[in-house]
């Protein structure tokens, strides 16, 4: 997916103007560190820089794309056992450079550098030489490799170069968009992963009354652990695609993004379906993590710095409207579970957790998580016991809808005094078993607390993945920069 274009380059490139003169003496320096290392290891040496025109040459994207190239670098140089003798780089106005002192065949470290360059689009503004040791670089050519073409046509780069067909800010505004591009889709993956493992790991998490886990079906006929695997593996894409979106969108107000989603969600549940066989496994979650996933992407594009206050404010306006389907609904014209709960209850279901920020995640599960998390508990084990803590503290419709509101204001009350009798985690596994059986039987299904409980491994893995250490001080309020 191609990101809307509304690149501000007199805020993105912010750095010191360098002049012809030192741009020459850049490229003797350069050359000269070459040489060095040939006659030093006597190996083939690779020459990295990024091409960015324009008379500023490090600004933060720019130093963030170097960093990020030279890793891949390295990678590939350990993908294919290429061995690294030596590496030297110069941080300068001119431009960051990276050698490195490779011992390998210069036609093979050119062939796996070009792959590189053409696997990602970052690879576009990577200038990578591979120089032998007599000191004349590798072409494209003798590896019967097609010219490089420029950024915004189909002549070759080294063409447009040489005759200026292109103004410098055009080419610039691309080549900022491309980092931009390159770096929000990396981030909306990490997201995506994050968000399929929280759906595994919810229905690993065991025992779970009356919910699929590894041990039976729960109160469940037509799904098992493998149709939930297969469920949470299709969804991946969507999950990147919302974060995407939250991106692309942040010039919008918050409450106007919502509607541009749904479109999105509606794809999932077809594809959720098609994976499932007809069965409803993860609707909720399509709506609650689509909304997460959004949120994050939306606090990203606008580099909004992540914390719960900033997340929980920017979920409630973007999900301000979500209650208006409620609107005129009476116990005559409810159409499905949800309308005759509000309309007997005024029972709002996800969508009212959705409009406050999702206050049962934050303020029920969260912490009871990172709590039994920090006495050792395993994430099996202290998610089974976060799922008693959000079953008390929630109101499920799953459960309404499998058995009466009153049933459901019992389960809460049985859940919480089990809570408050202060058994060792041990009791309470067998006797999680034993409501398993019981749930069962009364057909009785926590779904919606599922759906909280993988919210919870979710956002506890979000912070985990930013900053553990932080969250160790301060599990309940900590802050990081979305990078």
């Amino acid at each position: 997916m191609t990101q809307a274009s509304s690149i501000n380059l007199k805020e993105i490139v912010t750095g010191q103007y360098v002049d012809l003169p030192r741009m020459l003496d850049a490229r003797e320096r350069r050359q000269h560190t070459q040489r060095q290392l040939i006659r030093a290891f006597g190996c083939p040496v690779i020459s990295f820089t990024l091409n960015i025109v324009g008379p500023v040459k490090v600004f933060p994207l720019a130093v963030r794309a170097f960093e990020e190239g030279l890793r891949l670098i390295h990678t590939q140089c350990s993908a294919w056992r290429l061995p690294i003798k030596k590496e030297t780089r110069i941080q300068d106005i001119t431009g960051y450079e990276a050698f490195l002192s490779v011992d390998s065949d210069p036609k093979l470290i050119k062939e796996i550098l070009c792959r590189l360059e053409e696997r990602t689009i970052l690879g576009r503004l990577f200038d990578l030489d591979v120089i032998r040791t007599d000191g004349a670089k590798v072409s494209r050519r003798e590896l019967s490799m097609a010219p490089r073409k420029c950024l915004l046509c189909d002549q070759e780069a080294f063409v447009c170069g040489r005759s200026r067909t292109h103004p410098v800010d055009r080419l610039l505004e691309r080549e900022c968009q491309i980092m931009e591009e390159y770096f929000n889709l990396q981030y909306a993956r990490h997201i995506s992963s994050l968000s399929m493992a929280a759906l595994l790991y919810e229905v690993a998490a065991t025992p779970k009354p009356g919910l699929v886990d590894r041990d039976n079906q729960g109160a469940h006929r037509d799904m098992d652990f493998y149709t939930f695997q297969s469920s949470a593996v299709s969804l991946n894409q969507f999950f990147e695609e919302f974060t995407l979106l939250g991106i692309q969108n942040r010039f919008r107000p918050p409450e106007q993004v919502l509607a541009l989603i749904r479109p999105v969600g509606i794809q999932a549940e077809e594809v959720m379906m098609a994976a499932t066989g007809g069965v409803n496994t993860h609707k909720g979650m399509i709506f609650s993590l689509g909304i997460f996933c959004c949120v994050l992407g939306y606090l990203k594009g606008n580099q909004i710095p992540f914390s719960q206050e900033a997340f929980t404010e920017t979920c409630r306006k973007m999900t301000c409207r979500v209650l208006e389907d409620f609107e005129g609904i009476t116990p005559d014209n409810a159409k499905t579970p949800g309308e005759r709960l509000y309309a007997l209850h005024g029972i709002t279901g996800i969508r009212g957790e959705a409009s406050k920020g999702y206050p049962t995640v934050f303020q029920v599960a969260l912490p009871a998580f990172r709590g039994y998390k920090s006495q050792g508990l395993s994430p099996n084990d202290a998610g089974i016991l976060t799922l008693l803590h959000i079953i008390a503290g929630f109101e499920d419709t799953n459960i309404i809808a499998r058995s009466d509101y009153e049933t459901m204001t019992q389960i809460r009350c049985q859940i919480q005094e089990l809570l408050d009798s202060g058994l060792e985690h041990r009791d309470y596994i067998s006797i999680i078993r034993k409501l398993d059986q019981e749930f069962i039987q009364k057909n009785i299904s926590p779904g919606g607390s599922a759906d909280i409980l993988a919210l919870t491994y979710f956002m506890d893995s979000l912070f985990m993945s930013h900053m553990p250490e932080a969250l160790e001080q301060q599990p309940c309020s900590s802050t990081f920069s979305i990078n």
